[in-house]
């Protein structure tokens, strides 16, 4: 689970009296939780990102990842989704070393 808090200073300038959550906070958040799953592997690229909705901060978001090869223990790269009540807020496919 992650979430952003509504009063970090993160999100004092990105969206004046609508604060939402930037994007480069969410792809760093889900390259953090890949190499925390992984922890011998290395996020090297993001080959894919997609931001579908705005995050709202203090949203409470689920992490769920899928390694791109079945059967391996360790993958060469992970598909990472932030949900949120069932919808895909953001995701990217992360290449790992």
């Amino acid at each position: 689970m992650l979430r952003f808090p509504g009063h970090a200073p993160l999100l004092d300038g990105h969206f004046p009296g609508a604060p939402r959550v930037p994007g480069s906070c969410l792809l760093e958040a889900m390259r953090q939780a890949v190499e925390d799953a992984f922890p011998s592997r290395r996020a090297c690229a993001v080959r894919r990102a997609r931001f579908r909705h705005f995050v709202l901060p203090d949203s409470g978001l689920l992490c769920r990842m899928e390694p791109g090869s079945k059967g391996d223990a360790l993958p060469s790269e992970v598909r990472c989704r932030l949900l949120h009540g069932g919808a895909c807020l953001a995701e990217a496919v992360f290449l790992l070393e």
